[in-house]
Formats: C-alpha cells, structure tokens, sequence
C-alpha cells in the first residue's frame, strides 16, 4: 500500500488480490466486509462511493484488519459483529461463532413454540450453552410474549451475551444464568419450560484438530469439543430435560452429523420420549434432534394451577370510582408493612409502595421492575396542595399547570424539599417527579396513609405498560403482594411529562395530556 491516494475501489482491488495470495477461501467477500467496517456503509454501498478516498485514519484501520484476515483470523471476530436471522450480534474471541445452521435450529425451535401459544401461555424456553446469545435472543425476539433463561459455563460468553441483550433492548425477556448445564436454574423453574434448546459442544474430539484453521486456531474448543463421540454434553443435556420440561415440551440440539443417530438411539432407549426425529441442516446433513416428552402439552402442571390460586387471592376487584373502604383499609395495611403493590390509575397501571424513608420495598419495586436503582419513582400524591409541601422554588406558571390539569395524567418535575428522603430524590439535580391522579383509589390511598405513594408503571423494565389487570404480566402478580384490578385503565396512556426546575416548561415526554393544551393553560395565564 504505498499509493498516495487509496480510493474505495483500489483498496478493495488491492485487498483481494493479496487475500488471494494469502489463501483466503472467498477474498473479494473478505475484502468488501472488513472495508465495510472500516468505512461504515454496507457492501452495496461500497460501490455507490467507489471513487471515495479513504483518510490516514481508515487506512491505518484497514491495514490492521487485512493483516488480521491474512492470518486466518475469522471476519468476526476482526469487525466485532455479524448478522443472525433479523438481528445483529456482536462476537469476540474466546466465544464461538454463529453459524447459518444454527438459524435452522430457530426455525424448529419458533414451530415448537407456536403450540404454547395456541394454549394462551406465554411461551418459557431454557438454553443450555447460549455463547454469544443469538438462540435466546432470536427466540425473544421474534416469538411473543416469549421469555428465555440461558445458561453458560463461560464468564467471556455470558459477558458478550448480556451486551447483546442490551444492545437489543431484551432484557425484560431474556435472563442469563452462570452455571454448567442447568444446576444453576431455579429450582421453581422445573418443569415449567416449553423448550429446551441447545447447540452445545458436539464435535468429536479426534476431529476438532482436523477443522479448517480459521477455526481450530481462534475459535474455543471449550466450546466445540463434545468428548470421544461429541456427545458428551449432549448426554448431560438428556438427563437434564425431563425435569426441566413440562409434559410434552420440546427438546432441540444441534449436533454433529456423524453422531445424530447415536443421539436419537439414546433418547429412545431412555423411555420418556413420545416422539424422536431428526432433522437436516440447509446442505441437508442430518443436524438437529428433536424430541418430545410424553405427556399433555395443553394441561396445566401442578405449579401453575398453584400460582393461578395464589394469584387469584393476591387480586381484588376495585371500583376506581367509588373504591370499597374496605379494600383501602386492606391496600393501605399492605403498604404500611412494607408491601409492594399493583394499582389502578387514570393513567395506565402502576407498580410501587408508599414514599417512606428506608422502605425495604422501595428496592423491591426496581427489583420486581429489573429497573435500575439509580432511577426514581414518581410520587403520586393525594391533593393538589402537596405540590407546595413536597417541592420548592415551584414557577408560578408550574402551579398554574397543576391547577389547570390536576387531578389528571400530567407529571411535574420540581425541585424536592428537604423532607423528601434521599432515596426518592434524583441525585444529579435533586428533583422528584408529582402528579396527583384522577383516581379515588389511589388519592384515597395517600390520603389514608398521610404519604404519597412511589408508583411507576407495571410492567417489566422494556416492556408495554399495562393498561387493565388482564394485560398486567403473570411475572409481576407473583411477584408483589396485593393487585387492585379496576378493569381497563380510563386513558389507556402514559401521563405527560413536564420539567418545572426551569424558567420555562419543557415537555420531556408527551403523553396524555397534548403539549398544545399545556402551552395553551399557560398563555391563558399570561
């Protein structure tokens, strides 16, 4: 590379052709991705800039990328990321490569799923093995609803597993457990799983050093080295399932093509199995074992008739209204002991506990939520004059929004007093959020507990608010210790979201109160 001006279109002539040199399988592809990562435009956009010169700064990155490649290192690992059915991972060395046969896998694991639907349950899948995340996150992905607990024996692999999660915004769908086969699963998850999933280590150990270099040399053999006959694992795997799944759930492995008959042979010597196959792989070599525990799908297991019951008693019936004083009495009990609860608003539906200093289920809502601590919860209050007795410095023009628009779905951000305790307050500008809701249930709450009540919405962080009990998560009913189901929320939609530490109001999030009414209060003021 000693020209003086590199352009799109020489660099990748030139790259090619040393790549070739260099005995790379497929160099033009080669030299069109790690350019694409260096320039940031797709492979089909290399050809819309061919004439584009490349600075010092990409031909230093280009440099090092085409001498990584040079020496057999996989393309992966050098751009740090590669596309898997609809979504994009990152990949790193020490953890093994997706492969297109895994997507496969998917698709068979998504056809099984399909039936847990069709039961109206929200489908659960255990991934033994999960490296980079791609199975669970595929599945949370693209099945409804569907929740995933994946396990890995390596920290490296469960590291790049959870960034990738949170690089797709799935972690109220996907956990990830440290632990070899399943010993780490709760023991309350046994045979609650509609899937078991896996594409663990399966290559027999005499044939891992006859792999291609690029994956011999860089890849993990933790990760594809199955024992003498690549099953090893696998074997583990069998004995695991039946106490993970319940009756009739699915298993589904990818293996190596040499061995999936031996695997079959095991299943169904093993007797639990109503069903054994195998399926073949996009070059059409027997790939995967699938098998299905005897037993009903659609019946329901012991445990889940008994958190239905003990659902069902954790949920009262509330008239928003015109609430029983009864049913606050019992709301109010809860709370006061430290309980965290669901209720109805005129908003959407909320999750939280009353605004005491050092409520241990202050914790517990961010816990139940899988929301980060850091954050705050907004107070809802029980009348429009604690505006005054919670915040400072308040505009006159913020009162005037809580006059106007109180009782209602508008959240004002004032400056807390010093009565606020520390937990509740944010603590990089000392704010706390207030609205005081058009909901007797829970103005009458406050007002019997002489405290507002912390309250966010119900739902797992990530996730859709609830908007009526029937759409609050099964997770978070388990979870809190009373429901108060009004049926459907009235508005159905977030509250409007106003920052009042300024001069002048700034809507930091629309909601359901229009940013023309609130500027429209504000001028009739004016």
């Amino acid at each position: 590379m000693n020209q003086t001006v590199w352009t799109i279109k020489s660099i990748l002539l030139w790259t090619t052709a040393y790549l070739t040199k260099k005995h790379d399988e497929h160099p033009r592809l080669s030299a069109e991705i790690l350019l694409s990562s260096v320039m940031g435009f797709s492979r089909v956009e290399l050809y819309l800039h061919y004439d584009q010169v490349l600075d010092a700064s990409q031909l230093n990155a280009m440099h090092q990328r085409v001498e990584a490649r040079s020496q057999g290192k996989p393309l992966q690992y050098i751009t740090g990321e590669m596309p898997f059915r609809h979504i994009i991972m990152q990949c790193k060395p020490g953890v093994l490569i997706p492969r297109p046969e895994t997507e496969v896998l998917v698709d068979i694991g998504i056809a099984a799923l399909k039936e847990a639907h069709e039961y109206h349950r929200q489908p659960r899948v255990l991934e033994i093995g999960t490296g980079s995340g791609c199975i669970a996150l595929s599945l949370a992905s693209e099945v409804d609803s569907c929740t995933v607990l994946a396990t890995d024996v390596s920290q490296d692999a469960l590291e790049l597993a959870q960034r990738n999660c949170q690089a797709l915004h799935l972690e109220h769908r996907v956990t990830f457990v440290s632990c070899s086969i399943a010993q780490g699963v709760n023991p309350s998850y046994y045979g609650q799983f509609d899937l078991l999933i896996s594409n663990p280590p399966y290559v027999p150990t005499s044939v891992v050093k006859t792999l291609p270099a690029e994956v011999a040399l860089f890849e993990p053999h933790l990760a594809l080295d199955g024992g003498k006959d690549g099953l090893d694992v696998f074997q583990k795997i069998l004995e695991t399932a039946p106490h993970m799944l319940r009756p009739g759930g699915m298993l589904c492995v990818e293996l190596f093509e040499d061995n999936v008959d031996k695997a079959q042979a095991l299943c169904v010597a093993s007797g639990v199995w109503q069903k054994v196959y195998i399926e073949r792989d996009l070059t059409h070599r027997k790939r995967f074992l699938v098998a299905r525990l005897k037993g009903d799908f659609g019946a329901m297991t012991t445990q889940e008739h008994q958190l239905k019951a003990q659902r069902e008693n954790k949920i009262v019936k509330v008239d928003q209204n015109n609430p029983d004083p009864q049913i606050i009495d019992k709301a109010a009990d809860v709370l006061a002991h430290e309980g965290v609860i669901i209720t109805p608003t005129d908003s959407v539906y909320g999750i939280g506990c009353v605004a005491l200093p050092h409520n241990a289920a202050h914790k517990r809502t961010f816990e139940i939520k899988h929301r980060d601590l850091r954050q705050t919860l907004p107070w809802l209050i029980g009348d429009e004059s604690d505006l005054m007795r919670y915040a400072v410095d308040v505009p006159a023009w913020a009162q005037k929004l809580a006059h106007t628009f109180w009782p209602g779905a508008l959240t004002l951000v004032v400056k807390a007093c010093d009565d606020v305790p520390q937990e509740y307050v944010h603590a990089d500008n000392k704010t706390i959020a207030l609205r005081l809701p058009d909901s007797n249930v829970v103005r009458a709450l406050a007002r019997k507990l002489s405290c507002p009540l912390a309250i966010t919405s119900a739902n797992t962080h990530g996730a859709d608010a609830a908007i009526s009990g029937a759409t609050l998560e099964d997770r978070l009913i388990d979870e809190v210790d009373l429901v108060l189901d009004a049926g459907s929320a009235p508005l159905a939609v977030a509250s409007t979201i106003v920052d009042c530490t300024q001069s002048t109001p700034k809507i930091l999030r629309i909601g359901a109160i229009d940013p023309h009414d609130i500027m429209e209060a504000l001028s009739a003021q004016a």
